[in-house]
């Protein structure tokens, strides 16, 4: 029967695809219903009267990736094209390309160290399930920002790897910056929590996203202070990571801030063999830079115009 109609159907697909006509023209054309043509257009694809093709598109700057890795001392590095210059654009372009090479990435590790943020929760939510890593722990590196778990918070983001990896989760219960340096106390001496400090130190990896003093996720959710900012900034904070704000030289801030944040430390992070960082903007120039001199970071995920700051090329 559709054999008898390819005539239709060809004549359909030439009208859509070549004449640049919409279904509802080429319905009144032929004398059938619009949802006839759809289907008939669905047809020519399954039969091959129509064969679609796009040139050849890389989504990764496959030449800023080199020249990241040599002139910063990087282990690898991803950099996705720009697609747009709205932020959550940005963000969702470099998680959708970037996803799979991260998932390989971390095939090859046992413990996965998760903190939150926004670009980095773009990758993992666009990453594919890897069933055949069994053994795989995840381990939760911040508090929750929040009272609820929200797309970017460390606690969902780390769920969400263990289930791509069907891997053991290790949360932290417990907000990510507490009232005072009495609470932060409490809260460390608890054995849930303890048991899972113990596990930052021997991870094998680390994803983590970096914010900025006026744009983290901490500062956009209000979790900090106008007092906390003012010190913060007058103590020469560049960079944030883990809700950790660090200096031009990538070291932790002395400020009342740093007694009050649950979760690793930057020093153990620093300590630790690869530590993968995931944003995008060329306004975290120098909160990346800080962190690469400091030896906060070892890889680098990041959108086009990103790596042109970091490159220092218009």
């Amino acid at each position: 029967m559709v054999s008898e109609l390819l005539p239709v159907i060809t004549s359909i697909a030439r009208l859509y695809y070549l004449d640049g006509l919409g279904q509802s023209e080429i319905a009144k054309i032929c004398g059938i219903s619009r949802s006839t043509v759809s289907r008939a257009l669905t047809t020519a694809r399954e039969r091959g009267i129509v064969r679609i093709s796009v040139d050849d598109y890389d989504p990764r700057d496959a030449a800023s990736e080199r020249e990241l890795s040599d002139r910063l001392g990087l282990k690898r590095a991803i950099v996705v094209r720009s697609t747009g210059e709205a932020m959550p654009t940005v963000s969702r372009a470099v998680g959708y390309f970037a996803s799979a090479t991260v998932a390989k990435w971390l095939s090859g590790y046992r413990t996965v160290g998760v903190s939150g943020g926004r670009t980095l929760a773009e990758v993992i939510h666009a990453m594919d399930v890897h069933p055949d890593r069994a053994g795989v722990k995840v381990v939760q590196l911040t508090g929750m920002i929040e009272s609820t778990s929200s797309r970017v918070d460390a606690s969902r983001l780390s769920r969400m790897v263990s289930n791509r990896f069907q891997a053991a989760c290790f949360p932290i219960n417990a907000p990510a910056i507490v009232r005072d340096a009495g609470m932060h106390a409490r809260f460390l001496s608890h054995t849930q929590i303890q048991s899972v400090r113990n596990m930052f130190g021997s991870l094998d990896v680390a994803l983590v996203g970096i914010g900025t003093l006026a744009d983290s996720a901490f500062a956009e959710r209000q979790v900090i202070g106008d007092t906390d900012l003012a010190e913060l900034r007058r103590a020469g904070a560049v960079g944030e990571i883990c809700g950790r704000f660090y200096d031009a030289s990538g070291t932790e801030c002395l400020t009342g801030h740093r007694s009050r944040v649950i979760g690793i430390e930057l020093e153990t992070l620093r300590s630790g063999p690869e530590v993968i960082a995931v944003t995008n903007g060329p306004e975290r120039k120098a909160a990346i830079l800080a962190a690469i001199t400091g030896g906060l970071v070892h890889s680098l995920v990041i959108d086009q115009a990103g790596a042109k700051s970091l490159l220092g090329k218009p």
